[in-house]
């Protein structure tokens, strides 16, 4: 059970970071056709969700990593980070889309 656990947490969180991945180059080319005077408070937004998802990976890393009794804590601060992750992209995806309409 607890393989099947881990192969299923892997599959869902490489798909994650792939899908975050994508949607911050998304938003990356939306800031960068962005004419505007908050560009660079953006651009900082950006930088902070690419130190996010850096975390998130390191914690999906350290899960991977972990052995049999770590594992449950592991992937609990994994799940956190991706969360976290999948949060801020949606606050700042939607606050840029209002801002474009």
């Amino acid at each position: 059970m607890s393989r099947r656990n881990r192969q299923a947490f892997d599959t869902l969180s490489r798909d994650l970071v792939l899908r975050a991945t994508d949607r911050m180059e998304t938003l990356r080319s939306m800031v960068e056709r962005a004419d505007s005077n908050r560009r660079e408070t953006w651009e900082r937004t950006l930088d902070r969700l690419r130190g996010l998802n850096n975390r998130a990976i390191a914690r999906i890393e350290a899960a991977h990593m972990a052995d049999d009794d770590a594992w449950p804590f592991a992937r609990a601060q994994a799940d956190q980070a991706m969360m976290d992750l999948m949060r801020a992209l949606d606050d700042f995806d939607g606050h840029l889309r209002l801002i474009a309409a």
